[in-house]
């Protein structure tokens, strides 16, 4: 079982970090606009990955962090915008102040594109400052081959991937009897749209729809997991081999 931050006491936390815990992994998500799936969907899928990797990476499990940079979907109901500069200030004190415990490593799913460039920077400013060695993982990411070998096509936001992997462990927030043709924008580079004018957004033409399939989005979300493991767990066993 995945051990939380939250559940241990001071005294805990001394004797277990770094000693048992050397590596700390943090799940990052937003509240926004997800098609005819939950607003949820950026921080509810981060925080299953976190749960299914916590274990086999020797990680403590850090209090997720809900709310991030939301604008092309900021104007539809229920999303929450948070600006560049206080994301990339907040973050970067959280992680500081993680590896100020003595961690060697910080591992942060991110669930939301928009938070990207953002947690880059954040994690570079954290490097700098601590010493502390970080992964930012924009799960979707990593998890393209499993969409291409489940959906047999890309992904995209609110698409067959996400929409799939919040179907697979909340199926009760998925509504496909709400889909229609107008929820689906074909994302196009060099356009500007505030708010896009559509909640699921596709970046390749006729693919990323959502496919309302259960046991693909099972098949799915255990092949997106495998994989965010399979690349932590190379990239921490890396650092280990070459000593730094």
């Amino acid at each position: 079982m995945p051990v939380y931050w939250e559940d241990l006491n001071w005294a805990e936390f001394q004797h277990r970090v770094p000693a048992e815990f050397n590596t700390a992994i943090i799940p990052v998500g937003t509240i926004e606009a997800h098609g005819v799936g939950p607003m949820g969907t950026d921080n509810m899928i981060p925080i299953d990955l976190v749960n299914n990797i916590a274990d086999e990476l020797s990680a403590l499990v850090c209090p997720p962090i809900h709310y991030g940079q939301v604008k092309g979907l900021a104007g539809y109901p229920g999303s929450v915008v948070v600006e560049e500069s206080t994301l990339l200030a907040y973050c970067t004190e959280v992680f500081v102040s993680i590896a100020d415990w003595g961690f060697e490593h910080l591992i942060v799913i991110n669930g939301h594109g928009g938070n990207t460039q953002t947690l880059k920077r954040a994690a570079w400013n954290v490097h700098a400052k601590t010493g502390v060695k970080i992964l930012v993982v924009d799960w979707w990411d990593l998890a393209m081959p499993a969409c291409e070998e489940v959906y047999g096509q890309a992904g995209g936001h609110a698409g067959c991937d996400e929409n799939g992997y919040v179907q697979a462990i909340r199926p009760d927030t998925i509504h496909p009897e709400m889909m229609t043709d107008e929820h689906v924008y074909n994302f196009t580079p060099g356009v500007a749209c505030y708010p896009y004018p559509g909640t699921v957004l596709t970046y390749k033409e006729g693919q990323g729809a959502p496919v309302f399939d259960d046991e693909k989005a099972k098949q799915y979300r255990e092949k997106a997991i495998a994989l965010v493991l399979e690349f932590c767990h190379g990239a921490l066993g890396q650092w280990r081999a070459l000593g730094v």
